[in-house]
């Protein structure tokens, strides 16, 4: 069965800091993150580590110069974070699993079908990029009666209500980190944690 999970890396020092678990879709999202394929079953043991604020490093010549295809669970270090920035890492980290439920719903050929009708209708002189004038433009399409017209306006909105969400969560997310990023200890950082827990939640 072909891989259907990705790890997302960040190198520290001779190792990789596994930050995320995400669909293989999603990392056309961020095409210039390091991303390592996973056996799907390591794949899900490792998003439940991340999940309980556990650390996951991988030596780099096993992602780099992989013996196998497949890489084992048994190469991966899994850690309980201790010092500050560790555990500060550990709240990113679980951050991310949630936000990749958002990612995963858009897929490449989303984002290109996205951007081939936009297109399309644009060059028809209906510009739906421009959201000072978003609401005419629909309606001036609605009105000319086509329904191949009217088709890919419903399949742009829907791409794009997906598109929105993502870049609000965005927003959020590095708002998030840089409260965490200004933790001076591990009391501050729990209070950031638990007064970001709303918007973690829906």
């Amino acid at each position: 069965m072909p891989a259907v999970f990705n790890a997302q890396l960040s190198e520290v020092g001779g190792k990789y800091n596994v930050v995320n678990i995400i669909m293989s879709e999603a990392k056309y999202i961020l095409p210039n993150a390091k991303y390592v394929a996973l056996p799907n079953e390591v794949a899900l043991r490792l998003k439940n580590e991340l999940n309980q604020g556990k650390l996951i490093y991988i030596r780099k010549e096993f992602v780099d110069n992989p013996v196998s295809k497949d890489i084992p669970f048994e190469h991966f270090n899994i850690e309980l974070p201790k010092e500050l920035n560790q555990k500060k890492s550990a709240a990113k980290a679980r951050v991310h699993q949630k936000i990749s439920a958002y990612t995963s719903m858009l897929t490449a050929f989303d984002a290109l079908e996205f951007w081939l009708i936009s297109s399309k209708l644009t060059a028809m002189g209906f510009n739906v990029m421009d959201e000072s004038n978003k609401e005419q433009t629909y309606l001036n399409i609605i009105q000319t009666g086509n329904d191949d017209l009217i088709t890919d306006l419903e399949r742009f909105l829907e791409v794009k209500d997906i598109f929105d969400n993502m870049m609000r969560k965005y927003r959020e997310l590095k708002r998030y980190f840089k409260e965490i990023d200004e933790c001076d200890d591990e009391k501050e950082l729990e209070e950031v944690i638990d007064y970001n827990k709303g918007w973690l939640a829906n």
